[in-house]
């Protein structure tokens, strides 16, 4: 989401900007444990690399979670092998712009000068190994395996000028959430209810050797096969600066600590030291399954049947940190930054934007045919879940999608024409909702018309993602009417 003209952020990653055209085909394996599909999966998008071209429609949810983490952890794995992290250490690195290329635009962070002239930085830590690293092997009667806890949240330490910053927050959901409101919106990360009573027990008691870090960010995607932990600290437009599928569930409020931060320490020049520590689950649960994951020279059940294998996981614990003197995990560095950046302004989610290069001669019909979809069919069930009262879609923006923009043709592998489509945000609010309120909506979806086997005209329809959600993002009142104003000259009835 984001600027409409984006282009991905690069060939790894790719901003929170969009989702891609028709619906991709899911090959990959399925993981050892459930893969979460409910709210905090709402609205992501796959990076660049994992696009698919459009072909049949996804089995069901599992395998499309399944197709989406399988590429994710493929893109950050050759974000690893480019930086070139050894094996045994993590890596930072830096950026300090909104399009940038992850994996060959940053800079090594570890005793770099970065002085911040503009509006964006961001940080990013790689793992060599996955961030689910292996806790202890179990060697018994029924064979032998290695453990592995379930990893959600990432620890962040930061202390400048030698002050440690020890807020504790969780960052997940909207910025201005509570510590106690986070956690519950951290729990849609999770996979089965198991899995949301060991973490919620961990995020409301803390890393358990006692320290309190800065904060602690959640998302899904710190689980099986990821290297990659990405910190935005600042940004002149907020979901330009977001890494999806990464940190999209904690950045916002991520920022907004930030901001907290640079309003404390003020202007200058600054030495910072920044630690990055994985924490995970693990345990054996009431209806006696266990949340981990297993692997060993037999399937899992065996192990879970074995009542020595069950004492070992429970021996372990179940909120385990990473050491804090994992080699690479932390890194000091100088940092820059001007009066602008410390005047306790924090960053809001504003509109998409309105793609230039959206083909004239569509933009009415496309605009009337997205404001009479977006009440109905999936994004209508979104907003009605998002947004307090009874909303209604107040504005249409039509945005670049992967580039391109305008009613597409969507094929076969064989060339046969499926169906068209187009995608738009809908902005939606309740009448007389507060300006200055953050329950207002913006939400993507598509425009579809199917192609009628018997030649038959058929009526457009408004559709999510295949398998996945419609994108959902929360913004202010006030920002929906900034939106209209700004599109005045675009909508039709106003040309």
């Amino acid at each position: 989401m984001g600027c409409a003209s984006a282009k991905p952020i690069a060939d790894d990653v790719g901003v929170v900007r969009g989702g891609e055209r028709g619906a991709p085909t899911a090959a990959a394996a399925v993981t050892t444990r459930a893969v979460s599909t409910g709210e905090g999966a709402r609205g992501t998008s796959m990076a660049c690399v994992m696009r698919d071209d459009a072909s049949n429609a996804l089995a069901n949810d599992a395998a499309y979670a399944a197709a989406v983490v399988s590429r994710a952890n493929a893109a950050s794995k050759r974000v690893c092998e480019r930086w070139g992290v050894e094996p045994g250490r993590a890596t930072y690195r830096f950026w300090l712009r909104e399009d940038t290329v992850v994996s060959a635009l940053t800079e090594d962070l570890h005793g770099a000068d970065v002085r911040v002239d503009g509006g964006d930085a961001s940080l990013m830590m790689c793992t060599h190994g996955e961030l689910e690293a292996p806790c202890g092997m179990y060697v018994g009667d029924v064979g032998s395996a290695i453990v592995v806890p379930v990893v959600y949240a990432v620890d962040v330490y930061l202390a400048v000028d030698g002050v440690s910053f020890t807020n504790g927050h969780v960052c997940a959901g909207e910025p201005d959430f509570s510590k106690l409101q986070a956690i519950q919106s951290a729990l849609s990360v999770c996979a089965n209810e198991n899995e949301r009573v060991l973490l919620e027990r961990a995020l409301k008691d803390g890393p358990k050797d006692g320290s309190t870090p800065w904060c602690t960010v959640v998302g899904d995607r710190f689980g099986v096969g990821a290297h990659l932990c990405h910190l935005p600290l600042m940004s002149d437009h907020l979901d330009g600066a977001i890494l999806d599928p990464y940190s999209k569930m904690y950045a916002h409020s991520l920022m907004w600590k930030w901001t907290d931060v640079c309003k404390k320490i003020g202007a200058g020049t600054h030495k910072v030291t920044i630690r990055c520590a994985p924490r995970g689950v693990l345990g054996i649960a009431s209806n006696d399954l266990c949340v981990c994951r297993v692997t060993g020279d037999k399937p899992e059940e065996d192990f879970m049947r074995d009542a020595g294998f069950r004492s070992f996981i429970q021996s372990l614990g179940s909120n385990l940190s990473t050491s804090s003197s994992a080699e690479g995990m932390t890194s000091t560095f100088s940092l820059t930054i001007k009066e602008e950046h410390c005047v306790g302004v924090k960053p809001e989610r504003r509109a998409q934007e309105w793609a230039d290069d959206w083909p004239e001669d569509e933009i009415a019909e496309c605009f009337t045919i997205a404001m009479s979809l977006a009440n109905t069919g999936p994004p209508g069930a979104m907003a009605r879940s998002m947004v307090p009262g009874t909303p209604l879609c107040a504005h249409i923006i039509l945005p670049t999608t992967d580039g391109t923009s305008g009613i597409a043709a969507i094929e076969d592998k064989a060339g046969n024409l499926q169906f068209h489509e187009f995608h738009a945000w809908g902005l939606y609010q309740s009448a007389g909702a507060d300006p200055d309120a953050r329950t207002a909506a913006q939400i993507k979806f598509r425009c579809v018309k199917y192609e009628n086997d018997e030649g038959a005209p058929t009526q457009w329809v408004a559709e999510a993602y295949g398998a996945r959600p419609c994108n959902g993002l929360m913004m202010k009142n006030k920002y929906v009417s900034e939106a209209i104003a700004r599109d005045s000259a675009r909508i039709p009835s106003s040309s």
